[in-house]
């Protein structure tokens, strides 16, 4: 209510009333910087406007919140410019989640304002959650500071693919056509179909190599046998002692006898027959020689060039590095060099902080003057809003009550004039009855 002061004027005595106002904040132009900061704060200009002393902090406060969303922004960009996409198309996405990460951190922010304070469990929940934040803004800005390393190191990381798939193909399908010495690993994917392989020649030619083998036991078998009975006729017809011996010197009838034995195995021996077919054996093995030796050269360059048709393939099916490449290149790089590994989580470090930095001012700094005003608007509001609601439920209750009352007195006022209705009715068939009788007792009486 305005005060009213009266004045008297000793020259005219004229009265003059002086209304005087009750105090109000003058309200600053809503435009600038600074208030477009402390909009990204989440401040209620109109209590600000009751201690304009505080503008200043809460516009370095928005200016901390901007600062993390245009960080998140800028690490967007550097995320998505590891492709082969225009700056201009990744622009729009960038803005985006910076966006997305300032609405974010101006919640974080808003939620403490007009507390008297923040508790240990909330404020460390949202120092978690800033944390977790700061750390996936960093990973792109990480790749993006390292980008020229951590391409050549994916280079080096496909070469020694290449490197080991190409000897794997090597290693399961030898150039000479002969099976793999070592066979582990040589899956399907590995075993390459080369036609002109020298395989089916090989396999004749150790056919072969165990016939010859064969043919040599039985000829050595023959042999020593033949030398064993001629050392035995020789023993005999010289007259050596021995067990089986007569010891008597000359072609006696047991020298005559062994050389006739000895000379009868040779002939039932078929030492000649196994002979030839060792010849023909050891020819036909030089016959399979030249032609593996014909077969193998064509077969070495097929198989070299299908070897190399494969990783070919492999390589073209090798994508452009995508973000797990870069992320695990950046972890081998990390390993590598300690110098790598101390700036990624100074980086790392310096972001979380910038993200968590709006928490932790509000967490350190003292409850504002402005937090008291709000609280207390708040306070008041929702005492307003209590007494608004028990005003309209009184009302509404009221109302109702009225039309109940309303609603009965119809009911009664149309009860009453049907039981009138019924009264006139019954009183109408009763007047009619009696005129009825007094008609009837009129005839009986002889009355005309």
């Amino acid at each position: 209510m305005s005060e009213t002061v009266l004045i008297r004027s000793q020259a005219d005595e004229d009265t003059v009333e002086l209304q005087h106002e009750p105090y109000r904040p003058a309200k600053p132009t809503r435009r600038g910087p600074g208030y477009l900061l402390r909009q990204i704060a989440g401040v209620d200009e109109t209590i600000l406007d009751w201690v304009p002393e505080e503008r200043h902090r809460y516009s370095r406060l928005g200016a901390i919140v901007l600062n993390t969303g245009l960080m998140a922004a800028l690490s967007m960009l550097a995320l998505l410019g590891s492709h082969d996409v225009p700056i201009a198309a990744l622009v729009p996405a960038a803005l985006l989640w910076g966006y997305v990460v300032l609405t974010f951190d101006r919640w974080l922010i808003t939620d403490t304002h007009g507390s008297s304070g923040m508790g240990t469990g909330k404020f460390l929940a949202r120092l978690a959650i800033s944390i977790l934040m700061g750390l996936v803004v960093a990973e792109p800005l990480l790749l993006w500071m390292f980008s020229s390393d951590v391409h050549t190191q994916i280079g080096k990381d496909r070469t020694t693919l290449l490197d080991t798939y190409e000897s794997t193909l090597k290693r399961c399908n030898p150039l000479s056509g002969e099976p793999p010495a070592d066979a582990s690993g040589c899956t399907k994917e590995y075993i390459l179909n080369v036609p002109g392989s020298p395989r089916p020649l090989l396999d004749s030619k150790k056919a072969a190599e165990d016939e010859r083998t064969k043919i040599n036991a039985a000829i050595a078998d023959i042999d020593t046998e033949i030398k064993r009975r001629e050392d035995l006729a020789r023993l005999e017809c010289n007259g050596t002692p021995g067990r089986g011996l007569t010891g008597r010197v000359g072609e006696g009838p047991n020298c005559k006898q062994l050389r006739r034995e000895t000379a009868e195995y040779v002939a039932s021996s078929n030492r000649p027959q196994r002979q030839g077919e060792l010849n023909a054996v050891n020819a036909k093995i030089a016959d399979i020689d030249a032609q593996i030796s014909t077969a193998s050269q064509g077969y070495a360059e097929a198989a070299s060039k299908a070897i190399k048709e494969k990783v070919d393939a492999k390589e073209e099916k090798l994508e452009t590095p995508g973000l797990l490449d870069q992320v695990r290149a950046l972890s081998q790089l990390a390993d590598q060099n300690t110098f790598v590994q101390l700036q990624s989580w100074l980086l790392r470090l310096l972001l979380v902080v910038l993200d968590a930095l709006p928490v932790i001012a509000k967490r350190l700094s003292r409850p504002t003057t402005y937090d008291g005003l709000l609280s207390r608007q708040l306070t008041i509001s929702d005492k307003l809003h209590h007494k608004t609601l028990k005003s309209r439920s009184d009302q509404a209750l009221g109302d109702l009550d009225v039309q109940i009352q309303e609603t009965e007195h119809k009911i009664r006022v149309r009860r009453e004039r049907i039981e009138e209705q019924g009264r006139d009715a019954e009183a109408d068939r009763q007047a009619t009855l009696d005129a009825q009788i007094e008609e009837l007792a009129r005839r009986l009486r002889g009355d005309s």
